[in-house]
């Protein structure tokens, strides 16, 4: 099974707890920050399609704060387990912490505030902070044997970080001096390669990883891996080159791909879910299974779009779908069980046989947390659908209650952590 090889002598290759739960709580507190900044710019968020300002800012709050943060904290621990080669120079994951984490908030208070020359600096620093990133990953799968699916799905989101980063600086210096034809052209290319190249592609690949693991069961077949993620890098690179020639033809046909390669996705964690040992899977998978209902869903959406189907704010339900359905529920199920996981990793109790998470922290601030998000998440896609700045408010209420429980738990888990670690950074 995948998850004991995963595990066997993981604990060597462990990066002091210090560097990835730092991310996770930054991920958390812009959690947070996410839902209250929703609360107060309801009004704005169904009307918005560019330019700076509070809904540009919620946008990479989300995506950023939260889902970068997240997948930045998980990626830096789980390769090192899964490749079986350790960092070494733990200095420059530390110094990527310093130089994104600072980078990104005044990016994001710069576009909030509609102040050209903090973009500028926020998304140079946070750029920076991300091609350190690429690097530390880069160097790890490089010449890697085996997990062929898994390293292809890294490979491309790597090289969809690439293109992010380029175009969300060109992006921002055309708001200034607008050197770009088709502004809202490049910024739909940009939000393609960040939610579906860059996150999506390594939530998937880790889920090959991840989901066998958690839930006990065998892996999905490697040549279903395989293909999902040739057909959504062929999808991406299609869908680029059709919004950016005007060829719908072009989109159409990679919108299919992407279909197909989802579809092969969810077919290969649907048999490894049905095939798990482990019947109980708790609070984290309802959120997990209801962020692949919602990875379906946001493509179902997109396809529509492509063929003009949307009503005016359709494209506001597509980025609440993929950001708020897809990755931010994904992620928090992953969070709320690779927190408890990580943790344990790093204490023991008798014998030095790993505590349990129960040990750790009360479970119930994670059935809020599910509560509060997808609460959130209903309130605030039917408040799109309405038209309601109200109904939208309601959700952020939600989220926030939802968020300030996982918030809560993953204090309390971190200070358990402190008290009890073994071997200590």
């Amino acid at each position: 099974m995948i998850g004991t090889r995963f595990l066997s002598g993981a604990s060597g290759r462990l990066l002091p707890p210090s560097i990835p739960f730092r991310f996770f709580m930054a991920a958390l507190v812009f959690y947070l920050l996410f839902w209250v900044a929703l609360f107060f710019n309801a009004e704005d968020l169904t009307s918005y399609m560019i330019g700076s300002g509070p809904v540009l800012a919620m946008i990479h709050m989300a995506t950023l704060g939260v889902l970068t943060m997240t997948v930045i904290g998980a990626s830096l621990q789980l390769l090192s387990v899964a490749t079986r080669k350790a960092f070494t120079g733990f200095w420059v994951c530390r110094l990527l912490s310093w130089i994104y984490i600072p980078g990104f908030m005044l990016l994001t208070y710069a576009m909030f505030a509609s102040w050209h020359m903090g973009m500028m600096v926020g998304a140079v620093i946070a750029g920076i902070g991300l091609l350190i990133f690429f690097y530390l990953i880069i160097d790890n799968i490089r010449g890697v044997k085996g997990m062929g699916a898994i390293m292809a799905h890294c490979w491309a989101a790597m090289l969809s970080l690439l293109g992010l980063v380029l175009l969300g600086i060109l992006l921002i210096i055309d708001m200034e001096h607008g050197i770009i034809e088709d502004h809202l052209t490049i910024a739909l290319s940009h939000f393609i390669l960040a939610v579906f190249g860059f996150m999506s592609l390594l939530a998937m690949g880790f889920s090959y990883i991840l989901v066998p693991m958690f839930a006990l069961a065998p892996a999905p077949p490697e040549k279903l891996g395989r293909l999902s993620i040739a057909c959504n890098m062929v999808a991406i690179i299609m869908i680029l080159t059709g919004i950016n020639t005007h060829l719908l033809v072009v989109s159409l046909v990679g919108a299919v791909l992407a279909m197909a390669g989802v579809g092969c996705y969810l077919y290969g964690m649907a048999g490894t879910y049905r095939a798990r040992m482990r019947k109980r899977l708790g609070v984290p998978f309802l959120l997990i299974r209801a962020g692949w209902v919602m990875l379906l869903l946001t493509i179902i959406w997109g396809v529509a779009g492509l063929m003009d189907y949307w009503p005016e704010n359709g494209h506001t339900l597509f980025a609440v779908w993929a950001i708020l359905g897809w990755l931010l529920t994904f992620l928090t199920g992953i969070l709320q069980r690779i927190i408890p996981f990580l943790s344990s990793m790093h204490t023991s109790g008798s014998g030095g046989i790993p505590m349990l998470a129960s040990a750790m922290a009360d479970e119930r601030f994670l059935v809020v947390n599910a509560v509060g998000h997808l609460g959130g998440l209903f309130f605030v896609a039917l408040g799109v659908i309405l038209d309601m700045g109200m109904v939208i408010k309601i959700g952020a209420g939600a989220g926030f209650i939802g968020a300030a429980a996982l918030l809560y738990y993953l204090f309390i888990i971190t200070r358990h952590m402190i008290q009890n670690q073994s071997v200590k950074p």
